[in-house]
């Protein structure tokens, strides 16, 4: 598979899913004006339709080895990637649709709700397909552990972006109480502890491009970033950003309990995070598949 491209499709994926599950369980709900999920469902939706956008790339490709050697191994990760990609596709609509019902003052907020968690169940479907593939290409562990890879990712992925829309919102809410914020500084503290797991349970993956030949070899993610086949490289970056990324979390939960001032300096915090999980998750994914 086309490795730059599958490897976006599962970071914009995770971060779609584990976003919108957190959005829609989240004791926000009804505490929290509903222009809230309309903002984080509507940036999400955008995530989820990048994730199908990147994912026709590895398909193509995918489609095209179906006449090789491997006709019936690759024509079942075909059918996979398409299930992933309507999955996909489905969790963007239904997310949007989710934030447009909240804006449409004649519907019951509970309509919107229904269709956020429509968007995640869809989206987690959608996740169960993308193991599928690496299940049958035969990666150690096969579909249960990549499942797992996936929903780690997607948890600490979903919690950090959810943290610095919610850090924002405390600017529109000003007298919002404190209690969400160190609610989701907590969720992003056990997101971490979810990260190490799944930079951990891709160690046990092929380093990139080992064994591959021909076309899959043309694609590998060594074509795009030769530093990567140095040594374990893919997980010390893992390892490396989560630690700074524990550092913040610790910090988010010190600074959301004061509240005030500090909830400012929090949403800080999540920036930083925003920018390392998704170096952490690109680094551990390219082994992915």
């Amino acid at each position: 598979m086309d490795a730059p491209a599958v490897v976006l499709a599962l970071v914009l994926a995770e971060t779609a899913i584990g976003g919108l599950a957190l959005a829609w369980f989240a004791p926000t709900w009804g505490n929290v004006r509903h222009g809230y999920e309309v903002l984080l469902s509507s940036t999400l939706a955008l995530m989820a339709w990048g994730a199908w956008a990147a994912l026709q790339t590895p398909l193509a490709t995918l489609t095209g080895l179906a006449s090789s050697a491997r006709p019936a191994t690759v024509s079942a990760a075909v059918d996979a990637a398409e299930w992933a990609s309507r999955g996909l596709a489905a969790t963007a609509v239904l997310a949007g649709l989710a934030a447009i019902a909240l804006l449409v003052v004649k519907l019951p907020p509970v309509a919107g709700r229904i269709l956020g968690i429509g968007a995640t169940v869809t989206g987690l479907a959608a996740l169960v397909q993308l193991a599928q593939i690496r299940g049958v290409r035969g990666g150690p562990g096969g579909l249960t552990q990549g499942i797992l890879e996936l929903v780690l990712g997607a948890f600490l992925l979903g919690a950090i972006w959810d943290g610095m829309v919610l850090g924002h919102w405390y600017l529109v809410e000003r007298r919002l109480i404190n209690r969400y914020m160190v609610w989701i500084a907590w969720a992003n503290v056990a997101a971490v502890v979810g990260g190490v797991g799944a930079v951990a349970l891709s160690a046990r993956n092929p380093r990139p491009c080992v064994g591959l030949t021909g076309a899959e070899l043309d694609t590998c993610a060594f074509a795009f970033s030769p530093l990567l086949s140095v040594g374990s490289m893919t997980l010390m970056i893992g390892f490396g950003t989560l630690a700074l990324l524990a550092v913040i979390a610790y910090f988010n939960v010190r600074l959301a309990k004061e509240g005030g001032r500090s909830i400012q300096a929090s949403t800080g915090m999540f920036y930083l995070a925003v920018i390392l999980a998704p170096a952490a998750e690109f680094a551990t994914k390219i082994r992915f598949f």
